[in-house]
């Protein structure tokens, strides 16, 4: 080996770093913990008499190292800046040789102190083992608390096994990077499953990720995925992924660092993340959003009749529905049928319901007063999405029943001249609406 520089995943590193000082400890008779950082590696305010990882190093190998150079390295890793640590070919090949093997291939393929997904992935990059052909390169992309955009290089090797790094821009212009290691498990024959163990993890955390590539994963710039993990405070999270697939390596880096930001993804995967939280119930009613929402509920069950008023002068005829005690609503307008579920807002006063039609990126929206303007009178406040249309405004609500349903009939009409409204409900429209 020449003394170019080399680069090794930290994981590789550190499990080296982690045998050759329990081989040292072992050798002499010594704790660890007894010894400064100094003493320990042997540089600086050290007394050379005394047990040291540079001179047992050099006693095992005859060659000399610099005890200070491994003591930078491993600093280097614990700042957690970088994936990867670049060390001096000479000083592994001395290292690996302290640690009791033959070389580098014996080392990667007989050490305990390093997991089967980084052998794999040290081997396949290091030692080419792997041709290029068999490397996918794809960057992958999150959102964080609704709208923080992540990065990622997501790297599949021999469809064996991957390598997961995620950029997070925290610290001005170099990104903290946080990496898994983890094994490949097909899933049918459209999908692909990672399980990325804690062990193997930079954050010390598990995670799995699922990917969706449809017949011929070759051919497919995008891929669609979820992950199951842990957020940096340890609760559970799951989201969306997109992956995009690019040429090498050398783009995975330039595009994964690039600040641009592509809007389609982002639209794409905005609010697709779901938290759990990390405060545990003692009882189910400490679940509720509100304590009174099955009180508010229960009295908003039933069925309403009203209009909105456009700004023609004419009356759109509206039909609500609160169907259960589980909130599930009904509503329809201008022909239009919306399903969903309401929910009350953090004052209690409006039950909000959104609907989103099938196979359409248009949001409706709908709330409902909970404290009626009069007996059984209700406003409510809308934006909603009718084929081209868009109502947006007040509309006037009257809850019936039987005795009063009658008198607000049903109607499959669009629209309604106002003098085909009972007088005293035209009075109630001009007054509140």
């Amino acid at each position: 080996m020449n003394t170019r520089g080399i680069e090794l995943s930290n994981n590789f590193y550190l499990g080296l770093h982690k045998e050759l000082l329990e081989l040292f400890s072992r050798h002499n008779s010594i704790e660890l913990k007894t010894l400064t950082v100094f003493q320990l590696y042997g540089f600086g305010n050290y007394d050379e008499e005394q047990a040291n990882l540079k001179s047992f190093i050099t006693e095992r190998t005859g060659k000399w190292i610099n005890g200070k150079y491994l003591y930078n390295k491993r600093r280097e890793i614990d700042a957690g800046h970088k994936t990867k640590v670049k060390i001096r070919r000479d000083y592994l090949s001395i290292l690996i040789t302290a640690a009791g093997y033959k070389n580098y291939n014996d080392y990667l393929q007989n050490s305990v102190y390093i997991s089967a997904d980084v052998r794999e992935v040290e081997q396949a990059v290091l030692e080419g083992s792997i041709q290029d052909e068999h490397v996918l390169y794809y960057v992958g992309y999150y959102v964080e608390d609704r709208r923080y955009y992540i990065k990622s290089k997501f790297t599949i090797y021999q469809m064996k096994s991957a390598s997961w790094e995620i950029l997070y821009w925290e610290r001005g212009k170099e990104p903290t990077t946080y990496t898994y290691f983890g094994k490949c498990v097909p899933t049918g024959d459209s999908a692909l499953s990672f399980y990325f163990s804690k062990e193997d993890s930079s954050l010390n955390k598990e995670c799995f990720v699922n990917i969706f590539y449809g017949n011929n994963m070759n051919s497919k710039p995008l891929l669609l995925g979820a992950y199951c993990g842990f957020d940096r405070s340890n609760n559970p999270v799951i989201g969306k992924l997109v992956f995009e697939e690019v040429a090498d390596s050398e783009a995975q880096d330039v595009k994964v660092k690039s600040a641009e930001i592509n809007p389609i993804f982002h639209h794409h995967l905005y609010s697709q993340r779901l938290i759990v939280d990390g405060i545990l119930p003692h009882k189910d009613s400490d679940l509720a959003v509100s304590i009174n929402r099955l009180e508010i509920i229960n009295f908003l069950i039933g069925s309403y009749r009203g209009y909105y008023l456009d700004r023609n002068d004419y009356l759109i005829p509206i039909s609500f529905e609160v169907r259960n005690e589980l909130g599930e609503i009904k509503l329809k307008i201008n022909n239009t049928n919306f399903e969903g579920v309401g929910r009350l807002n953090k004052t209690e006063n409006y039950l909000i319901s959104e609907f989103n039609e099938k196979n359409k990126t248009s949001y409706s929206q709908f709330s409902l007063q909970v404290q009626p303007l009069e007996k059984d009178l209700f406003v409510s406040h809308m934006l909603v999405y009718t084929g081209g249309s868009v109502i947006n405004g007040k509309g006037l609500l009257w809850k019936v029943d039987e005795t009063n349903a009658q008198q607000i009939p049903s109607t499959k009409e669009f629209y309604i001249n106002k003098s085909d409204v009972a007088p005293e409900r035209i009075d109630k429209i001009n007054k509140y609406l």
